[in-house]
């Protein structure tokens, strides 16, 4: 049994997977660029950081995407992926405004 992005099991934990993976890297380098002083290019970088991790999150946050669309799993992904897209915008949106480092 393969599993691929299609199947609706996959889908259902994948924006969440993809959410947990963006917040480790973007906070990892908003303290490695405050411990290293990166300067003007510190926020830049961040904001960078910011849209790849909202980007595959949008992606799978659209309905045409899965392949499934009769399913209760494939609705549950569905609406599984958009509350990971909320998310991500909620939590990682402070980095475009916020103090860098103190």
């Amino acid at each position: 049994m393969t599993f691929t992005l299609s199947h609706p099991l996959v889908r259902l934990i994948a924006g969440f997977v993809v959410w947990s993976v963006a917040f480790i890297v973007l906070y990892a380098a908003q303290a490695l660029g405050c411990a290293y002083d990166w300067g003007d290019w510190h926020r830049p970088i961040l904001w960078l950081l910011y849209l790849l991790a909202i980007a595959p999150l949008v992606w799978l946050a659209l309905p045409g995407n899965s392949h499934d669309h009769q399913g209760t799993l494939s609705t549950a992904a569905l609406w599984a992926n958009r509350a990971a897209l909320l998310a991500a915008i909620l939590v990682f949106l402070p980095v475009s405004f916020v103090s860098l480092c103190t």
